[in-house]
């Protein structure tokens, strides 16, 4: 288990901030709850690091260039990058409605392609890319594939690279050629666009210079993520994270949830019938490496969790009237506060820090006298696992 207090000196640098990457949504749909899952999972993360007093640097990142856009939006009758726009601002819309914290940077693909082909020009010049039909290939051999997935991948076939032309199984697209419709940009080789796993590399390089923590999905842990791995060993000769981070994948009816295959909730439509605040608490009160199933209940109980507290703490306030301290409060208080920051130290495992608190919150309902120094403490430590977590509960 990543333990965050014990290990954070040996991960972190001590001379600046976190450098955070977290992978972004390819924008030709509406966000769903899968991503709602993610995104609420590393906002918690970087608010902890935060509170433990890492300044973070985060980066998350907008796939605005893909061919599954170009489908969308030949479908839409409208072009690609208006269709991808108006998809990336509703998406920051969710994030603002759930309480993510606004990420340092948000790069966009269509707005790197300079960095990207910069970057596929130098693997073509040593050697380790190659071009054929149009379309630039990383070569992968010898470039340590399987270093996430710790697979024998020689068999595994690369689902988003042309047919014509790769020499290897494994080898994978940084460059596609144009295709009628396409937003597409010159390049030494013909008009094109760039491969996905070239993309993260090329943005995070610009922003972040080198990466600390990386997280997303499980589902890109192959090919997306072993590909940037690839890509980074053979451009900048180190691995692309330092420490790679995947949450678990929010399921409908034990498929995963994604828009390819159209089992999707829309985060508007679970919006539009709860508060963000309580859409947030459900997802954040699950550990981020668990696979969920979509429960619509959840929304109902954790709206009940989150009354039962903010009602404790206002009790609190109405009965520290006593002129001297109950010693059982600061007692409850430095237990629970010692409970919760344990759980979050142990892979921030939100499920029992937010049970600690609950049970807080029900041990506070009892008390029936304390000092309002008594009450300071309580509101001081309600404040910092509202600050963690992301939701207000005084």
């Amino acid at each position: 288990m990543y333990n965050t207090r014990t290990r954070r000196k040996a991960a972190f640098r001590a001379d600046g901030p976190v450098r955070m990457y977290v992978c972004g949504p390819t924008v030709y749909a509406a966000s769903h709850m899968g991503h709602a899952r993610s995104y609420v999972a590393f906002d918690v993360v970087r608010r902890y690091l935060e509170f433990l007093g890492h300044p973070v640097r985060l980066v998350v990142n907008v796939t605005d260039v893909e061919d599954a856009i170009t489908k969308r939006a030949e479908e839409a009758g409208v072009p690609p990058l208006a269709l991808a726009a108006k998809f990336t601002d509703e998406w920051l819309a969710d994030l603002r409605a759930l309480g993510v914290k606004a990420a340092d940077a948000v790069p966009r693909v269509s707005e790197h392609v300079p960095e990207i082909l910069t970057v596929a020009k130098d693997l073509v010049a040593a050697g380790k890319a190659y071009v054929a039909d149009g379309s630039v290939y990383v070569d992968t051999r010898g470039e340590g594939f399987g270093f996430l997935t710790h697979a024998d991948l020689r068999e595994a076939l690369v689902d988003d690279a042309p047919t014509g032309g790769r020499r290897h199984p494994l080898d994978f697209v940084i460059w596609k050629r144009a295709k009628p419709g396409a937003s597409a940009w010159g390049s030494p080789w013909g008009r094109g666009y760039p491969g996905w796993h070239v993309e993260c590399y090329a943005m995070a390089r610009k922003h972040l210079g080198a990466v600390d923590v990386h997280g997303g999905g499980r589902d890109l842990i192959y090919p997306h993520h072993e590909s940037e791995n690839v890509i980074s060993r053979a451009h900048a000769g180190r691995d692309f994270s330092r420490i790679w981070m995947h949450n678990g994948w929010l399921t409908l009816e034990t498929e995963k949830m994604s828009k390819s295959l159209g089992n999707i909730v829309p985060v508007r439509d679970v919006l539009a019938a709860y508060p963000g605040e309580v859409v947030r608490l459900c997802l954040a009160k699950t550990h981020y490496r668990e696979n969920v199933e979509y429960d619509r209940d959840c929304f109902k109980r954790t709206g009940l969790e989150l009354k039962t507290i903010r009602a404790a703490v206002k009790r609190a306030r109405s009965v520290a009237t006593a002129k001297r301290s109950n010693p059982a409060v600061p007692k409850l208080v430095s237990r629970t506060r010692r409970k919760f920051l344990a759980a979050m130290d142990d892979d921030f495992d939100t499920n029992t820090a937010f049970y600690a608190l609950l049970q807080f919150a029900e041990a506070l309902a009892a008390v029936q006298r304390m000092s309002p120094r008594d009450r300071d403490g309580v509101l001081a430590a309600v404040g910092e696992f509202g600050a963690i977590l992301g939701v207000r509960f005084a």
